[in-house]
């Protein structure tokens, strides 16, 4: 099959090329990666025609700007961005196809923090222990730049949308979001004081990126000092201080706090689509 590439004009606030993670490398220190919301990323994925989710774009709060030099079948899912393909707006959530000198703009997120741009067969990028997806150091950047080619395989014909459901409702807009947790492995050792208070204290997201996310709220303040151990994206820690500090695809793999929970896949991907200021509560379940 031919390959071609697209340029990166403009990179956008933080775009990076994703696939499904480099999952055989925890013990060594090195994070999973992949995409923050796997559920965006597998409805554009199939959107474009992949069976299985492939690399391809993760895209933050503000989308790049592409040059095409072939013809390439791809799909946007995840938050709400405006796709324009020289100045003309595209549909969301369906495939679309772009030619030789075409240019791509993704604008900014109306609704949600992140996007999925999916390629047919997937951006053909240099992999490093096993993975595409962009992690500095383990990859030599970690996000795309200004004159970054992308590489692809050419596609004329326009592929199946394996996707079922194209509503595009996955994204929560209502006021209130509820995040479910599962009890972590320390639950144990957290006072009666903070199980008690945990699923009435109303979280607002504080500083956040693809390492982890800040949940702020009035919890107890803890006196446990726990032995460091194993952290998953999703594990919800409890600080000293009462806030809770959520590993996402890039973060640690070892923590010191007590590990008081873990979110749902669900949860992680509602959680990756919500900003700064964002409240929330959190509730428990089996």
């Amino acid at each position: 099959m031919e390959k071609s590439t697209c340029s990166v004009i403009d990179p956008g606030f933080y775009t990076s090329v994703q696939d499904s993670g480099r999952k055989a490398w925890r013990s060594f220190g090195v994070p999973v990666s992949g995409p923050m919301d796997l559920g965006s990323f597998t409805k554009a994925n199939l959107c474009t025609g992949n069976r299985s989710p492939l690399a391809g774009l993760e895209i933050t709060l503000k989308g790049p700007t592409l040059l095409f030099n072939d013809t390439v079948w791809m799909a946007l899912y995840g938050a709400a961005m405006p796709v324009y393909r020289n100045d003309n707006l595209l549909p969301p959530n369906t495939a679309f196809r772009c030619d030789l000198g075409d240019i791509l703009k993704i604008g900014a997120a109306s609704q949600g923090v992140r996007s999925y741009l999916a390629f047919y067969r997937g951006l053909q990028m240099p992999t490093y222990l096993g993975s595409a997806s962009q992690f500095y150091p383990v990859t030599p950047k970690g996000r795309l730049v200004k004159g970054d080619a992308l590489v692809f395989f050419v596609e004329q014909q326009k592929p199946k949308n394996r996707l079922q459901n194209q509503d595009g409702d996955f994204i929560k807009t209502t006021a209130d979001i509820v995040l479910c947790m599962r009890k972590g492995v320390d639950w144990d050792q957290c006072s009666e004081e903070v199980k008690t208070e945990l699923e009435t204290t109303v979280f607002t997201v504080g500083s956040n990126n693809r390492m982890g996310y800040r949940l702020e709220g009035a919890l107890p303040k803890t006196t446990t000092d726990p032995l460091s151990g194993i952290v998953l994206p999703g594990t919800v820690q409890l600080t000293p201080g009462g806030t809770l500090l959520v590993a996402m695809r890039d973060g640690q793999v070892t923590g010191g706090y007590l590990r008081i929970g873990q979110l749902t896949d669900t949860a992680m991907d509602f959680l990756a689509q919500q900003s700064t200021g964002k409240k929330l509560t959190i509730r428990l379940v089996v």
